[in-house]
């Protein structure tokens, strides 16, 4: 574990001494390259040749294999390259450079050897130079993890799922169902003894669900179409993991006196739960407040929402709890009761209700105040209910109980964290369109009344690795929704005048259907385990739901841990440091896929308005490690002001080859009024600069005047100094939550001999105190993929050169 580093403050000059630099190595001979491949294509012509006459009574083969590039490319420019060389792109990798699978519409392959020849002796067909070989797919990387872990048996017939490479429609069918007298892929597996039980080809996606011996599956393995072979998912939960016996798990003491608590706005919990009981130090019923008193009356969950929500803020992931037999307290729990059960007359149904005498946003002011006075460590307030009705879509107000949050979050300086909201994809929306129901701009899918608040942290949901049981070992139970990727259920933004919201996503579950039958999306392996509330009717502890409801509250976990482990923090540094912990997984669906942080800004707010700033690390934000630093600083500064700071970069880390990444945070809290055109008195941005001396950038900022009409707050002599952070100022400085990154493949045209210098800056919107300081707290990370030493470097070149303010 090792601590993250204060982050200079710029009070005067500094020089450092000049360090030599490095170079890039030029590619090897563009010939030999060629001739190279060239020889590649026949090995893999040949190959191909042996297979298509063992198959071809049955079908026409595909001759399909992949590329490996070494760098990003333009991706519409060079599938028309490849095009052009009679090569389809079936695949091209999620990260730009990487595998990319491709099919040969010119079995011969004449085509790409007559230009690869030309590239070789002429200067033509530059676009070679982005790949780094063409490759054979070997049948052993289709293989999935569970046939890796426990391979099919010599006697053994096995259900298999069967993932065929998505092809053009006509293509495709022809492969399964044959043409011109040959009987198809299905007929093949027929009749060599094997069964196809199931079959679901979509928009994206071509599966099988098979029944198979070893030696069937030897032969499908050989075949270029398949693109992935794997036993059916396992159970991501099963019901012997619901019906572990207390006395089988060690449950651990009280948390100490000082931890940090966490208030849950819900509907009450079962606080004799046994895994509760011991971290439970206060439970109210809302409407039962008064003049801050609380009635003898002792509320209980009789929902059964709240008792759910507590187990997940309590202890995080319960799963993991679960595997390891160990629950251990480190978090207070403070319930307030605001949702009641009351029976539906016209169906019967239990549902659930607000207290009808009194506003809700009268009853959560009055609970955040009482919690707050009577409770010092109640740092984080957990809210996973909303108002459907109310979304936050084009040109709208923000919403009346969103604003009483950001006054509470501001006067009372705590963590609010919000859930997103819940959708229900239509019919015709899911599976077939998603994840494109949640690109559109669309009313119904954005986040809801008050998840738009701009102090707190809005959480969306992401899916588990999931394993849904088979009731039926023919059936496919299947979501398109893989892990990591978005929850088909998930609200998304942006948020209020187009802030990015939500900032933070956590697992929260996934919709899982039966492939003949979609209605039927009721699955335990689509859920996320929790707390029982019911655990003395049903004679188990835990049990299962889904919804964003249960990843706003890992969120809230998290932060009260960190307040655990850094007291004296503000809120603003601790939810900075949640934040630069954050990472958007790069296993994404079609079309998200495609976007990275180096994209437009257009572009990217598609991947922000579902994501936000991606899935949290605890362990990256309490600590840096050797390839990944953390440089933090907590300041105030006036209004229509200008902070520097700077550090430099090791030259490893420009060097090393391997993907880069600079990101920087800014988190602030100020004033708020509903009522004006800029909902927030002051507004705050940043800047960071390369190859210049940080006297430089101090020069330039003299030059510009900050005032209202100022779009970019950055002098026009520094523009050309300036990292392409992404997403840029303009979409970022909408919220007081900012983040941006700059991801390099390549070497950084960065000097080492410089700093890197990041500028904050306030402008005062309609708050013109001008003895006002707004409070702010920034996080850099710098993180390299590969496994260097950056860290002591850093820490060397800050203790060696940084004058103690």
């Amino acid at each position: 574990m090792r601590e993250h580093i204060k982050l200079p403050f710029y009070e005067g000059e500094f020089k450092r001494k000049k360090r030599g630099g490095g170079r890039i190595e030029p590619r090897e001979d563009r010939q030999h390259f060629a001739e190279l491949q060239i020889s590649n294509l026949g090995m893999i012509k040949e190959d191909f040749n042996s297979d298509k006459q063992k198959f071809e009574q049955f079908f026409d083969p595909n001759l399909i294999f992949k590329i490996d590039l070494n760098q990003r490319v333009d991706e519409e420019g060079f599938i028309k390259f490849l095009e052009r060389n009679k090569v389809k792109v079936i695949s091209p990798s999620p990260e730009g450079k990487g595998y990319w699978i491709l099919l040969a519409e010119d079995e011969n392959l004449d085509e790409a050897k007559k230009r690869l020849k030309q590239y070789g002796e002429t200067e033509k067909y530059k676009e070679f130079d982005a790949i780094k070989s063409f490759e054979p797919i070997p049948p052993e990387e289709k293989i999935g993890e569970q046939l890796k872990e426990k391979p099919l048996q010599e006697k053994e017939e096995a259900y298999l799922d069967v993932e065929i490479w998505r092809m053009e429609d006509e293509r495709l069918e022809k492969f399964l169902e044959g043409e011109n007298n040959k009987p198809g892929f299905i007929k093949f597996i027929e009749d060599k003894g094997g069964k196809v039980t199931d079959k679901l080809i979509t928009e994206n996606l071509c599966l099988l669900r098979v029944k198979i011996n070893k030696a069937i599956f030897k032969e499908v393995l050989r075949l270029r179409e398949i693109s992935r072979i794997d036993r059916p998912p396992k159970p991501y939960i099963t019901y012997q993991m619901l019906s572990i016996p207390y006395e089988k798990i060690e449950v651990g003491d009280p948390p100490p006196g000082n931890a940090t608590a966490i208030a849950i706005l819900d509907s009450g919990i079962l606080s004799n739960h046994p895994l509760l009981e011991k971290a439970v130090a206060d439970e109210i019923a809302v409407p039962l407040l008064y003049d801050n008193k609380i009635q003898e009356d002792k509320p209980q969950d009789d929902v059964g929402h709240g008792t759910k929500v507590a187990g997940i803020a309590l202890f995080g992931d319960i799963k993991k709890c679960i595997e390891d037999k160990r629950f251990k307290h480190e978090i207070w729990i403070l319930s307030a009761k605001v949702m009641f059960k009351e029976e539906n007359l016209i169906t019967g149904e239990l549902e659930a209700k607000y207290e009808e005498n009194e506003l809700l946003e009268h009853q959560l002011e009055k609970t955040v105040r009482y919690l707050a006075k009577n409770y010092h460590n109640c740092k984080v307030v957990n809210i996973s209910f909303g108002d459907n009705y109310k979304k936050m879509f084009g040109q709208k107000r923000q919403f009346a109980l969103a604003t009483l949050i950001d006054e509470l979050a501001k006067e009372l300086d705590i963590v609010f964290t919000i859930s997103a909201g819940n959708l229900y994809p239509e019919p015709h929306d899911f599976p077939d369109r998603y994840p494109n129901y949640l690109i559109e701009e669309n009313e119904k899918v954005k986040i809801i009344d008050p998840a738009s608040s701009a102090y707190a942290i809005t959480v969306g949901s992401i899916t588990q690795e999931f394993g849904p049981l088979n009731r039926d070992p023919g059936d496919i139970f299947y979501s398109p929704a893989l892990t990591n990727y978005p929850a088909p259920f998930t609200c998304v933004g942006p948020g209020y005048k187009g802030m990015i919201k939500p900032e933070l996503v956590e697992e929260g579950g996934n919709i899982i259907y039966v492939s003949f039958d979609p209605r039927k999306t009721e699955n335990i392996g689509g859920k996320l385990i929790v707390l029982n509330p019911k655990w003395i009717e049903d004679g188990k502890l835990f049990t299962v739901d889904y919804g964003t409801s249960f990843s706003a509250p890992k969120i809230a976990h998290y932060i009260a841990r960190l307040f655990n482990q850094f007291p004296n923090y503000s809120t603003n540094l601790i939810k900075a440091l949640l934040i630069a912990s954050a990472r958007i997984h790069s296993d994404r669906p079609s079309p998200l896929d495609k976007i990275s942080f180096n994209d437009t800004d257009v572009n990217l707010m598609d991947l922000l308005k579902i994501y936000g700033y991606g899935k949290p690390n605890f362990e990256s934000a309490v600590a840096s490690d050797s390839n990944r630093v953390l440089l933090f600083a907590e300041n105030r500064i006036k209004l229509d002001s200008v902070h520097l700071y700077y550090f430099y970069l090791p030259r490893e880390f420009i060097e090393t080859p391997g993907e880069k990444e600079i990101s920087v945070v800014l988190v602030y809290n100020p004033p708020i009024r509903r009522n004006r055109i800029d909902y927030m008195g002051v507004s705050m941005e940043f800047h960071l600069f390369k190859n210049s001396d940080i006297q430089e950038i101090q020069r330039g900022y003299k030059t510009i005047q900050i005032s209202e009409e100022t779009e970019e707050l950055i002098p026009d002599e520094l523009k050309i100094k300036q990292i392409d952070l992404h997403p840029g100022v303009n979409i970022r400085k909408r919220a007081i939550h900012q983040k941006a990154i700059k991801v390099y493949s390549k070497r950084p045209d960065i000097d080492t001999d410089k700093p890197l210098v990041l500028s904050v800056i306030s402008q005062g919107k309609w708050l013109k105190e001008k003895e006002y300081f707004q409070n702010y707290a920034v996080a850099v990370m710098i993180r390299h993929e590969a496994t260097i030493e950056i860290y002591n470097r850093i820490r060397e070149q800050i203790q060696q050169r940084v004058r103690i303010r």
